[in-house]
């Protein structure tokens, strides 16, 4: 797993502030520089005893120049604060009107971004669905789910309550269970089961089962015999009319186990009949759905159960203590494979589309009122200067080319100011 996912946005934030800063200085320094160049040559052109045609055209472009870079200077910084620290009129416009500007922004998200038909209309444009399986069937995707399930699932299982987890379970299963149909089923198993001969193979382990039983029954049905016949009879018949009958039920068994022979097929007849009759009882489906209440109020079963969710949180949380989560490797791999299933399925696109849009257009949209006055309650608690910085960080490098432009059209114009008046001789 790759250490903390918001740890390395955070970085790219602090990067992406540091690019935008060494920006702004540069581009702050250039149209510094542009400005004071003109200055320089503006004293320069002083000097000079007699100035030619050349040097006074110059000298033209250097004072727009001066007045274009100072003017957008002003205006630029006005809108942060006062120019020089000295209090003129409509300066400082960003921190002395954020509450409107906050109102503004409130109202332009309420209208321009949350109106019904607008999102109706933006939503309806492309399939969002669509969009949503391509970005789940990324790695991108993939490794966030991730990390997320390996950083979220300890705090979760840890904060689950055992004993109101099992109850839970329990409960789940019971009813469960009572709701399933369960004749049908049985049934199924059966025909399935007969087909395939599979009430033979259970015959075959039964009577396996049972050859070991009646040699140790030999000893309690010769006394049984004993019984009947008397204490006058010798003890000696009794024994051999008991290892007869054990014999003759082993013998009996033999028969039945040997494929193919003829008390097999009998007995395989008389298991179908039977099976026959117990499905035609009017008693069959009572007995089916007591028995499946029986098995669904058993102890045992909700024991079982309590079992099987202690061990899986106990694997789960020794999973997560891996340098290498299972857990993790199976969530990015359960996006993927949503990614791909939503992607081939239309109707769970057309599905999801309904979903997003009847979940933005009827209970997001019916608050946007709500949520444009939250914005600008929130930008009327910021401080002004503060909001104004943060304002200057994030476009301030752009504006500096509004001095840049504003020094270099200043200067052209001029220059060609001069020239005109030259032309009409003036100059």
């Amino acid at each position: 797993m790759r250490p903390g996912g918001h740890r390395r946005g955070d970085g790219q934030t602090a990067r992406g502030a540091a690019l935008r800063h060494s920006k702004r200085h540069i581009r702050y320094a250039l149209a510094t520089g542009l400005l004071a160049a003109a200055a320089a040559i503006f004293v320069l052109v002083r000097i000079i005893p007699h100035p030619g045609f050349g040097v006074r055209l110059l000298n033209a472009a250097a004072e727009a120049a001066i007045v274009g870079g100072l003017a957008d200077w002003f205006a630029i910084t006005a809108l942060f604060r006062r120019p020089l620290g000295l209090p003129i009129p409509h300066t400082g416009l960003i921190p002395r009107r954020k509450d409107e500007i906050g109102r503004a922004l409130g109202a332009f998200v309420r209208d321009r971004f949350l109106d019904p038909d607008l999102l109706t209309e933006r939503l309806r444009r492309r399939n969002r669905a669509a969009q949503i399986a391509g970005w789940l069937d990324t790695e991108e995707a993939a490794s966030f789910a991730a990390e997320r399930a390996a950083i979220l699932v300890p705090p979760l299982l840890n904060g689950l309550n055992d004993s109101e987890v099992r109850v839970f379970i329990g409960r789940l299963a019971q009813a469960g269970l009572g709701r399933v149909d369960i004749v049908p089923i049985v049934d199924a198993i059966l025909d399935e089961g007969v087909a395939a001969g599979r009430h033979m193979q259970i015959a075959g382990l039964l009577i396996a089962a049972a050859g070991p039983s009646l040699q140790a029954l030999k000893g309690p049905i010769a006394e049984r015999v004993g019984e009947r016949t008397g204490r006058f009879f010798p003890r000696y018949f009794d024994l051999k009319i008991g290892q007869g009958i054990v014999n003759g039920a082993a013998a009996w068994l033999d028969a039945i186990g040997t494929p193919g022979s003829e008390e097999r097929l009998r007995f395989e007849a008389w298991m179908r009949t039977a099976i026959a009759n117990f499905r035609a009882s009017p008693d069959y489906a009572k007995m089916l759905r007591e028995a499946q209440s029986a098995v669904a109020a058993n102890t045992a079963v909700r024991d079982a159960l309590s079992a099987i969710w202690d061990e899986i949180k106990r694997e789960l949380l020794l999973d997560a203590q891996s340098p290498s989560p299972k857990l993790a490797v199976v969530a990015g791999e359960v996006t993927r494979t949503l990614g791909r299933l939503l992607r081939q399925m239309p109707a769970m696109q057309d599905y999801m589309n309904a979903a997003i849009e009847r979940v933005l257009v009827d209970y997001i949209a019916p608050w946007r009122i709500q949520i444009g006055n939250y914005i600008a309650e929130i930008i009327a608690g910021w401080d002004g200067p503060k909001v104004a910085a943060v304002i200057e960080q994030q476009v301030g490098a752009d504006l500096q080319f509004i001095r840049i432009n504003g020094t270099l059209v200043g200067a052209a114009i001029g220059a060609l100011l001069f020239l005109i008046g030259a032309a009409l001789g003036g100059g």
